[in-house]
């Protein structure tokens, strides 16, 4: 699974939804493995965006 930044959304392909304001596009396809994923977002010099499962410990090592 890959993340980008885009703004397109292909009604016929792609799926929309919401949080906390930040809305999110991705591909029907990947609905069944979108569905139960935490994506969070550090700053800073070593952050980025991560995925993982709900409930997993951070620690886990495991972004699906």
């Amino acid at each position: 699974m890959a993340m980008a930044l885009d703004e397109s959304l292909k009604e016929d392909r792609d799926l929309l939804e919401e949080n906390d304001g930040v809305s999110f596009i991705y591909e029907k396809t990947i609905a069944p493995f979108v569905d139960g994923k935490v994506i969070d977002y550090q700053g800073g010099p070593q952050g980025g965006f991560t995925i993982k499962s709900e409930g997993l410990d951070s620690n886990c090592g495991s972004c699906c």
